[in-house]
């Protein structure tokens, strides 16, 4: 067999992404927001108030760096970060009004973007790739430490 960069999967999903990134990168510019910043807004307007660590593998963000990352997001005023009551040791990240209201203003610009990217493709089409990427993302979960394999 031989290799054929154009058709490796690793390459075609990189390519796509970087384009993808790109792409949404202008828009999210227009809120002072960068991309690792949105994946924290989508998924706090999406699943609500979240542990650093449970924020970390919904973002696929290194726990680390999201520390930072939303360290920057409470001093922007768009995240909160408080220690739980339960457990000391851990961090609660919410979104402030500020933060929701952006996050809400951005998300129909995220959806003309992946509009724009499933052009051409039947609804059918985008339920099937859609349910490959979660099938090809759960195949690869177990190379990451960031991804709880359990969630697929």
């Amino acid at each position: 067999m031989q290799f054929q960069l154009g058709d490796y999967v690793p390459y075609l999903l990189s390519r796509a992404g970087v384009s993808l990134a790109t792409n949404f990168t202008r828009e999210l510019d227009q809120f002072g927001i960068t991309l690792p910043m949105w994946r924290v807004m989508a998924a706090l307007l999406d699943e609500g108030e979240q542990r650093l660590g449970d924020l970390a593998r919904l973002t696929a963000i290194e726990l680390s760096t999201l520390s930072r990352i939303t360290a920057t997001m409470e001093v922007k005023e768009l995240v909160t970060r408080r220690r739980s009551g339960q457990d000391a040791r851990a961090v609660l990240i919410a979104l402030t009004p500020e933060g929701r209201r952006k996050a809400e203003a951005i998300v129909p610009r995220a959806l003309d973007c992946e509009s724009t990217a499933v052009a051409g493709m039947s609804a059918e089409e985008v339920q099937t790739l859609k349910g490959l990427l979660h099938r090809l993302y759960g195949n690869v979960a177990g190379c990451d430490p960031l991804v709880d394999k359990a969630n697929f």
